[in-house]
């Protein structure tokens, strides 16, 4: 019903007054484009206009904002299905552990027991400091639409993650992140105030003794006493989000327990119960199988996205003006543009819509992890130097999938990878959730499946 009343009005509207006119006439100019470098004269061409179009509804700097957010979506769909090998585009989601440590020990994982023993992988404890981060934003910020706070590590053992959140909310950007709520030292209020979009609650069980055959060294009770403190901060400041969604991996030794726990989450307050298939991690603990059960969502008190467009620009005073401006008068038509040939090959996903980093400035083409036999780290990142994105790596990545020879040493560990390729950590189910959050009248259901159609 409400997407039947929203294509209704976006219908009455007429192109004019949404965002469809100015974002298709730059996909009809785009798309026929036979290089690079004609493409990227037509998104700055658009930009003037588009972002004329956006001031009359958001004002500056967040237009701006805006219109670099969306001419870098075209640009990576054109780089993407042209199997570029070098990039001007930049990663529109940015995929960060705050902290590559973690206190639980759960099979298949980089803190596994028997990973630590037999050096699986390689994984540094070490945690993100507020200026490499920064400066990450700084680069990459202005152009992304969202950011999620963890990987492999715990980012609530990093005490500077509310400030990281708050940071990424002065780029306009959507935010969330995944955690196991077993830590001792938790500022409930400070996640709050945040500004954080959602939280993921990893807890794969109802009991304490179901629930620690996989979560090892967690505590149930504790648990549930940070979610308890979470719902009441939320309450006491009459917020909404962080959305929490109780995220239940199905291994055949919990699934009895499945009922219980939706019934407890939603006694807890938890907005969403998710029952999502596991992974396979017998080559760890053979006792833990995953279940054969279909995945499953199940609504409990989730704000609707009306609710959480409030939280799309949380401090309006606080958007990094600055760092938007600068990059806005960076026009990609003075920046060198590498041409290669087009290609309708299968590629990675990964290599062009997001980019991770752990917390010691690792950098990774994906949420892999990194060991003696697969080495996913492709550069580095301190804040200055090159563009991590465009590193050695990612390109002879890129070639490959488009059909190039790789180097006869090193190659990237791409060519020998089984991860799913097609689905990213933020794709287009995130992108049609920004915009619309954004304005979810001028970015209509049109405008949305020419963002996201890719």
């Amino acid at each position: 019903m409400l997407h039947a009343i929203l294509g209704f009005i976006s219908a009455s509207l007429g192109s004019d007054e949404t965002a469809f006119s100015a974002l298709a006439q730059i996909e009809r100019e785009v798309r026929p484009c036979q290089c690079a470098d004609a493409a990227v004269q037509v998104l700055d061409r658009a930009k003037p206009d588009l972002c004329a179009r956006l001031r009359l509804r958001f004002g500056s700097p967040v237009a701006e904002g805006l219109t670099l957010k969306i001419l870098n979506l075209f640009l990576a769909r054109y780089q993407f299905q042209a199997r570029c090998a070098w990039l001007l585009s930049r990663p529109f989601g940015l995929v960060v552990d705050p902290s590559n440590a973690c206190r639980l020990a759960c099979p298949g994982c980089v803190h596994s027991a028997r990973n630590e023993a037999l050096h699986v992988f390689d994984w540094p404890k070490t945690t993100l400091t507020v200026e490499r981060f920064s400066a990450l934003l700084k680069r990459y910020g202005p152009h992304a639409i969202g950011v999620e706070f963890c990987n492999y590590g715990e980012p609530l053992l990093n005490l500077n993650t509310p400030s990281l959140i708050r940071l990424a909310k002065r780029y306009l950007l959507r935010t969330g992140l995944s955690t196991s709520l077993s830590v001792q030292r938790f500022d409930a209020e400070a996640y709050v105030e945040s500004g954080l979009d959602t939280m993921a609650l990893s807890i794969d069980g109802a009991t304490q003794p179901t629930y620690e055959r996989f979560r090892r060294n967690g505590d149930l009770e504790l648990v549930f006493s940070n979610i308890r403190k979470l719902v009441g901060a939320k309450k006491a400041a009459g917020k909404r989000t962080p959305v929490l969604t109780w995220k239940y991996l199905a291994f055949e030794h919990n699934v009895h327990e499945i009922a219980l726990a939706i019934r407890m989450a939603r006694k807890l307050g938890v907005n969403q119960f998710l029952v999502a298939n596991s992974y396979d991690v017998r080559w760890d603990d053979p006792e833990v199988r995953p279940a054969a059960i279909k995945a499953r969502a199940r609504r409990l008190d989730w704000p609707s996205p009306a609710r959480q467009a409030s939280n799309w620009n949380p401090f309006p005073d606080c958007v990094d003006g600055d760092a938007i401006t600068n990059a806005f008068a960076n026009p990609w038509n003075g920046q060198a543009v590498h041409t290669s040939a087009r290609s309708s090959a299968h590629t990675c996903h990964w290599l062009y819509k997001n980019m991770v980093m752990d917390a010691a400035g690792r950098i990774l083409p994906c949420c892999g992890a990194p060991g003696p036999e697969v080495d996913l780290v492709f550069g580095m990142f301190d804040g200055h130097g090159a563009d991590p994105f465009n590193s050695e790596k990612h390109r002879q990545a890129r070639s490959w999938f488009a059909g190039e020879a790789l180097p006869a040493t090193r190659p990237p560990h791409c060519a020998r990878c089984k991860w799913n390729q097609n689905s990213v950590n933020i794709g287009a189910r995130d992108v049609r959730s920004y915009f619309w959050c954004a304005d979810k009248v001028f970015f209509d259901f049109r405008s949305l499946r020419i963002l996201s159609g890719w």
